[in-house]
């Protein structure tokens, strides 16, 4: 991945799921729930932070909840920070859910759309055909929405192993979105990302206060090999 002069070496990227007050998620959907009048005050925190410390803050949002076009973009239109969306493409139309208008509506603001599978499996615990379908029908239901190619994918429940990266990577994605903290290298394809939660605030925040140093920058250039280790030891 090339990176233009001027650009931040590093990045907090920043992952959110349902932002409604009364929210549109269900069951295990909940524990990622965090109502927008919570979710504002600490992402105006995060961009005077971002501002501060010369790191590029990137806001990004999960599974397609209707908060997504209905409080998340106006921030981020009005703010001027950079968006994601990744969206599971069999969600859409569902009650609480994006439609496929909304996407295009996204997409015309600026903002980033990316893979999130069809049917938001866990890749790690299906079959390699399973996985790789999964991949193709949502990437090619959101490219013949969008009528441009889409290459940044986030692995669903954040799950992955060195089979998954090696069959993205293949596939011709120039970014794979984790769940896992820190900040990220700009120039690495595999994106750390801080999940907003109810009870993370605090870790989040913290995460925000750094400007990025050797540690990070070695912590995101050894990713793929630590998760190759990992994969080989058997280890999640």
């Amino acid at each position: 991945m090339e990176v233009e002069r001027g650009t931040p070496r590093f990045e907090l990227i920043v992952g959110l799921h349902d932002l409604a007050e009364e929210p549109d998620a269900r069951d295990d959907e909940l524990t990622s729930w965090m109502p927008f009048s919570a979710a504002r005050p600490l992402l105006d925190d995060l961009l005077a932070m971002s501002r501060k410390t010369g790191t590029r803050l990137r806001i990004t949002s999960d599974d397609a909840f209707r908060s997504d076009i209905d409080l998340l973009a106006p921030w981020l239109a009005r703010n001027g920070v950079a968006g994601a969306f990744f969206v599971p493409t069999r969600f859409l139309g569902r009650p609480g859910r994006l439609t496929v208008d909304d996407i295009r509506a996204l997409d015309a603001l600026g903002m980033e759309i990316g893979v999130h599978g069809a049917a938001h499996l866990d890749w790690t615990s299906i079959s390699e055909r399973e996985f790789v379908d999964d991949v193709k029908e949502g990437r090619a239901a959101l490219e013949g929405i969008l009528g441009r190619p889409v290459d940044v994918v986030a692995p669903p429940f954040g799950r992955f192993d060195a089979r998954i990266l090696d069959h993205l990577f293949a596939m011709g994605f120039r970014e794979v979105h984790t769940c896992r903290p820190g900040l990220a290298l700009t120039s690495v394809a595999i994106k750390p990302r801080n999940m907003l939660k109810i009870g993370n605030e605090q870790a989040l925040l913290a995460v925000g206060t750094r400007r990025g140093n050797w540690y990070d920058a070695t912590r995101c250039r050894l990713r793929y090999l630590s998760v190759r280790l990992k994969t080989f030891a058997g280890l999640p």
